[in-house]
């Protein structure tokens, strides 16, 4: 997100238009039997937004998780979010950004082999989340960030494969991270995500 400095009234502006960039995600969602399930996320996005409310994407790649029975066999996935801006530091409501943060996400394994046998399985992954975001402009190249709210995590499973509670839940979930700017139109964001357990994420966005 590209940013006028905040000195001369404190104004902060995002460059409408939309962009083009690769992502990489690490999210722990579940326990099974006492160990952490984790998702291995990447792919490329497409993002629009406007200069005032509204920050959207969707996205599509692959996706793995750490289950014994697929040996982290990886299947198709796609998301879409965004993020709708309640105030803006340059309408003056102050030194930060306040928003609404909503994505949801599907990754299919039904056509996923089951490690040592040629039965497919019927398994089926959903998550979505809905987050208060706030985000402060140190300077014109650089962004910090913070969301706090709700994942809901579904594993739409065969019952002969797993059979956990929580596998379908609704969890707290906090992200922190920070927005750089690289190059003109490049922003990197790095990301740290909590739910059942420590993960993160990298962006990599060019805006045209």
């Amino acid at each position: 997100t590209c940013a006028l400095p905040i000195s001369g009234g404190g104004l902060a502006q995002d460059t409408p238009g939309f962009s083009l960039g690769g992502f990489f995600e690490y999210r722990v969602e579940n326990e099974v039997n006492s160990e952490d399930l984790s998702f291995t996320y990447y792919g490329a996005r497409l993002g629009f937004r406007d200069e005032r409310w509204v920050h959207l994407f969707i996205e599509g790649g692959g996706e793995s998780l750490s289950f014994e029975p697929f040996d982290d066999k990886t299947t198709g996935a796609f998301g879409l979010g965004g993020t709708f801006w309640l105030m803006r530091q340059q309408y003056g409501y102050g030194p930060f950004d306040l928003g609404l943060y909503g994505s949801v996400h599907f990754a299919d394994y039904s056509s996923v082999k089951i490690k040592g046998t040629t039965e497919k399985t019927d398994l089926k992954h959903y998550r979505y989340m809905g987050q208060v975001v706030i985000r402060g402009v140190i300077n014109q190249d650089f962004k910090a960030f913070v969301r706090g709210g709700i994942m809901g995590t579904k594993l739409d499973p065969s019952s002969s494969l797993i059979d956990d509670d929580d596998l379908d839940k609704i969890k707290p979930a906090i992200n922190a991270g920070v927005e750089l700017q690289l190059v003109q139109n490049m922003i990197a964001t790095l990301e740290l995500n909590y739910s059942e357990s420590v993960g993160g994420a990298i962006h990599l966005d060019y805006w045209f």
